[in-house]
């Protein structure tokens, strides 16, 4: 099944993109996937119709052959021109001719243009690297240019959206930059990730948080039975029984909390993009206000007077209006690390793209996806500037909540923080739709093409340092648990 398996790698994509469009993204991907391997499967199958699918097979695969035959002239006609004009440049050689008559026209009129050291550093970069710095405007691509051999190699192996961004920097900012950079090769985006969780600990994780989930649960419907428990005490002027109904009322707020920050607790340890530095503060941070709240439920396990009960509702009322931030805080953490994985995948898979174009065309397939690609890149690196500017809101978040700001500050910047991811996931979300169009210009040029390949490319590393149930479950048991705790804490403080 080539064409099912020609798939795989973007169905990968698709899906890991799931937590960011639900319904766009996995959807069409299902689409997609299931109609290729419908078929694939009606061309084997037995019946009346069979022979008249094989027909159509054969006649569409007569109809690709000579396209890819004409693809290859048109290839050999462009690279012999491209010889011809290349030739008339004395300094050139026959094997700095041959690596540059391969770029597209447009571009070998601009490489022609330069001046011969240009031309030579130009020259030994691979292929692949050279066809990607020679889309860059002739001012910015005869700067580069002037750069050493090492750091055009550098240059070049970053991404296209990468590489125009630090093209348009002045010489000297542009040689600190790439001083700085550091490029690793990687098989996946998962070799990009922060931390590497083993699959015990990742299983531990996700049965603390499947235990935390049916304990918030458990609670959520013991505080509705003694709310109504209450309810009726007070209606009967029962005052034993409402100081009785009001402490366990109190007791399963306080364990409705607890469950949900153990919930929050494990999210952010199971997330691989949150380096372990952080995932530690935040890991005891979490711990500090379940250890408060049990101090609280110990409060209220003493208390014997309607006066103890008010004062520690009034304390767990407090208490949730700090966690409630908190609660955000982490949460867009959580939100942010995801993205940052999705943008890794889109950052390998736009060099993936690479290497498969590179060996269409070894075979004499050109695919002219340029423009495509571009775009893609583009898409993932505003993704990913949108999702650093999140996580420069989040820091001075944390600075906030350490400090003397108000409620209203700190919502303020963690509602700006909020909206840039979510610009940071519609970024994705066009990403992943030329995507799907990258995939079908490939598949139609080359149906041998192999996306599920496992390759070894080059990245840039980061300095700084997910599903799509877990990111609505985190969200919306956080404003389920905020509405009702808020009122259950009210409510039992006014008894």
């Amino acid at each position: 099944m080539k064409k099912a398996i020609s798939l795989a790698l973007i169905v990968m994509f698709v899906l890991s993109l799931v937590p960011v469009f639900a319904e766009e993204g996995s959807s069409n991907a299902d689409t997609d996937s299931d109609a290729e391997i419908k078929e694939e499967s009606s061309v084997s199958s037995s019946g009346s119709g069979s022979s008249e699918v094989k027909t159509e097979t054969r006649i569409r695969t007569s109809a690709r052959t000579k396209a890819s035959g004409e693809e290859k002239n048109r290839l050999e006609e462009m690279r012999e021109k491209n010889k011809e004009r290349l030739a008339k440049i004395a300094e050139l050689d026959k094997k700095q001719i041959e690596r540059l008559s391969g770029l597209e026209v447009k571009n070998v009129e601009k490489i022609a243009q330069l001046k011969k050291e240009r031309l030579e550093k130009l020259a030994k970069l691979s292929e692949e690297k050279l066809k990607k710095i020679s889309e860059l405007e002739k001012e910015k691509l005869e700067k580069v240019a002037d750069l050493e051999e090492k750091e055009l190699d550098k240059l070049s192996t970053l991404n296209r959206a990468r590489l125009k961004q630090l093209a348009k920097l002045d010489e000297k900012r542009l040689k600190a930059e790439l001083k700085a950079l550091k490029i690793v090769k990687v098989k996946s985006a998962e070799d990009l990730d922060k931390r590497d969780i083993s699959e015990v600990r990742l299983k531990q994780i996700k049965d603390k948080f499947e235990k935390a989930k049916e304990e918030f649960e458990d609670a959520k419907d013991e505080l509705k039975d003694a709310r109504e428990a209450l309810k009726e005490a007070k209606q009967n002027r029962d005052e034993n029984a409402t100081l009785e109904h009001a402490k366990d009322y109190l007791l399963h707020t306080a364990d409705a909390l607890i469950s949900h920050l153990e919930k929050l607790k494990a999210k952010v340890q199971e997330s691989e993009n949150i380096d372990a530095e952080l995932e530690a503060k935040m890991v005891a941070e979490i711990d500090a206000q379940i250890a408060e709240i049990n101090s609280i439920k110990a409060n209220v396990e003493a208390a014997t007077t309607k006066e103890q009960v008010k004062e520690a509702a009034k304390k767990l009322r407090t208490k949730w209006n700090r966690l409630k931030h908190i609660i955000k805080l982490h949460t867009e953490r959580i939100v942010s690390a995801r993205v940052q994985g999705i943008v890794n995948k889109g950052v390998v898979l736009e060099k993936k793209l690479d290497h498969i174009l590179q060996k269409a065309k070894e075979k004499g397939i050109e695919v002219n996806v340029s423009a495509e690609i571009s775009a893609f890149s583009e898409k993932i690196a505003l993704a990913k500037d949108k999702y650093q500017q999140a996580q420069t809101k989040l820091s001075s978040m944390l600075e906030l909540k350490s400090g003397n700001a108000t409620s209203e500050e700190i919502r303020k910047v963690a509602d700006e923080a909020n909206a840039l991811l979510k610009e940071s996931r519609e970024a994705i979300k066009d990403a992943h739709d030329i995507l799907k169009d990258i995939v079908r210009k490939i598949k139609e040029a080359d149906e041998e093409a192999d996306l599920s390949e496992e390759v070894e490319v080059e990245v840039e590393e980061e300095d700084e340092g997910e599903d799509a149930d877990d990111e609505e479950e985190v969200e919306d048991d956080e404003d389920e648990s905020s509405t009702e705790t808020e009122s259950n804490t009210t409510a039992t403080a006014s008894t």
